[in-house]
Order: C-alpha cells, then structure tokens, then sequence
C-alpha cells in the first residue's frame, strides 16, 4: 500500500478570505485522506522571521507533493518562492487559481509558474476542455473533486513510475 503523499499546501494567507479558503481547502484534502501541511498553521503564534522562514523550510524538505495557489493580480511572492523550491526538489506541483481575472502571459497565469506546475487546475469564464495537463473550471465550480481526481492521478504516477 502506498502512503498519500505529504502535501505542502502554498497559499497568500494576507486576507481572513485567505485565511479561511487555506483551511477549508486543507481540511478538505485531510478528510480525503490526504497529509497536509499548512503553514499559517504550523507558524502559528510565531513572530521571529528567522524561525517562519526555518518551519516553512522544514515542511517543503519533507515535502513529496505541492500544492500553490496562483490566486491575484500576481501571485504571492513567498507562495512563488516555495513553488520554486519545489521545482528544484522535483517534486509534482499542482497550481490551483480560483480567480477567473487573467493576470499572465501564459493561460493568464506568468509562465514561469505555469511550466513549473506538472498540473494547472484554472478558472476561467469560458472554460476550454481540460487536457492532461491543465483542468479548467468554470466560475464558482467545486475545487475540491477535481484536485483529489489530480492528486490520485499524481500518486499513481509516482508510484508505478
């Protein structure tokens, strides 16, 4: 039996809206079975940036999957950077953006983020088919089914692979 992956769940957490959508989310995939770390909630309390940027760190080394939320105008820069890091571990990367607004060059995303995601789950107005690669959603459809469908996907991968 093949043990979920440990999932490293990026996301802007400036606003209580995303605040809330990154514990919802997580406690989404938890209830699937899924191993989620949040950082909000592993830095809770804490105010030295030194120990942040140590606890964030230590979750994406124990890492074997992420999850980076693209949502905005421009994406989170500290989401971008564990996007980055993640990249350069190897790791599978599923880029989530809920926000419809196109703010990128590449399927209005900025490519370098887009060609760092093994899978891209976007929002769009007029939703194109989904391909292997990238899942399109229209506006207000539930994030959660595709993304676990992804998830087991990815798992399965890796695990044959």
């Amino acid at each position: 039996m093949t043990l979920p992956p440990w999932i490293y769940l990026a996301g802007p957490l400036f606003t209580q809206a995303e605040i809330t959508f990154n514990r919802w989310l997580a406690a989404q995939l938890r209830s699937a079975g899924y191993t989620i770390y949040l950082p909000q909630e592993e830095c809770s309390g804490v105010t030295d940036p030194q120990e942040l940027f140590a606890i964030c760190m230590k979750g994406l080394d124990r890492a074997t999957l992420a999850i980076v939320i693209l949502d905005g105008a421009d994406a989170d820069s500290g989401s971008c950077f564990e996007m980055g890091y993640a990249y350069g571990r190897g790791l599978p990367i599923i880029g989530l953006r809920t926000d419809f607004r196109g703010s990128g060059e590449h399927m209005g995303v900025n490519l370098m983020l887009t060609h760092s995601c093994t899978h891209l789950i976007l929002t769009s107005t007029n939703p194109p088919p989904s391909t292997d690669t990238v899942t399109y959603l229209a506006v207000g459809e539930d994030v959660v089914s595709p993304l676990v469908d992804v998830l087991k996907r990815l798992v399965t991968a890796r695990s044959s692979g």
